[in-house]
């Protein structure tokens, strides 16, 4: 059965979308099956990924209502890196109060992907930074989270606060779930701000807490609009270089844990 990973935080422009495909996709390229999840009503990580996300196809938030099932809405890209349940741009505020009507519903995510998760080694889910409802689900039906962080001190300032936040969750509702790591993004090795901000990161968090960073490369942002991950697009640059070491160290950490090798 895979295991399910969420990137999480609460503010925008942190890099979850871009931690999620490119280690997803970097995953992929190492054998292993890889499936992902939008829950960001954007739909960035759709569009990346090669979905119209303009048109009306099925999503995860039909899915977890109940108006089919997770494996209907599948959308299999064509590099064959990766599966991904696509979000819809559509998401409105009647759909969200059907998600919050009903008991357990924390737990929709949960039983929604509980069979199709057998069929890959890792599930990854991209949170949105608002819609906490989506964010709960997704840290609910996961064993591991993932925090991509930009290098500044404003962007780390709620950092202790959402890690309090899913301890609460980890002692409500999920008593497996765990951080595994924060993801230093964008890191510019010349600037000594960021180098501060590393510095508070290991202080506060411990080095344990901290995974190898992700270099600032253009290259990095580029690849959304040709729709391909950084092994495919620039598969020679720092970006799908520091994608690969930090997929490594996933993978690593999660067997580590788990005692399953993969």
């Amino acid at each position: 059965m895979g295991e399910v990973i969420t990137f999480a935080n609460k503010k925008g422009g942190s890099g979850k979308t871009s931690a999620v495909l490119n280690i997803g996709a970097a995953a992929g390229g190492k054998g292993k099956k890889i499936l992902m999840i939008d829950l960001d009503p954007q739909a960035h990580l759709s569009y990346w990924s090669g979905v119209n996300t303009y048109d009306t196809y099925p999503n995860i938030y039909g899915a977890v209502l109940g108006e089919y099932t997770a494996a209907d809405a599948v959308f299999k890209p064509a590099h064959g890196l990766y599966d991904i349940i696509p979000a819809s741009t559509g998401f409105s505020h009647h759909d969200l109060r059907k998600l919050l009507d009903g008991v357990s519903v924390e737990a929709k995510l949960t039983r929604c992907i509980f069979d199709i998760k057998e069929k890959y080694d890792y599930v990854l889910i991209d949170t949105p930074p608002t819609v906490a409802v989506l964010t709960l689900n997704a840290l609910v039906a996961s064993r591991f989270v993932l925090i991509p962080v930009l290098l500044n001190f404003l962007a780390i300032e709620g950092l202790a606060q959402l890690a309090q936040n899913i301890y609460r969750i980890n002692m409500a509702h999920n008593p497996d779930l765990r951080i595994m790591g924060i993801i230093p993004n964008q890191h510019d090795i010349r600037s000594n701000h960021a180098k501060k901000v590393m510095k508070e990161l290991y202080e506060n968090f411990g080095e344990d807490m901290v995974t190898p960073r992700i270099r600032s490369d253009v290259k990095i942002a580029e690849a959304p609009e040709a729709r391909l991950p950084m092994n495919l697009y620039a598969p020679t640059s720092r970006g799908a270089m520091d994608f690969s070491i930090l997929t490594d160290y996933i993978l690593s950490k999660i067997e580590e844990e788990t005692g399953v090798k993969r």
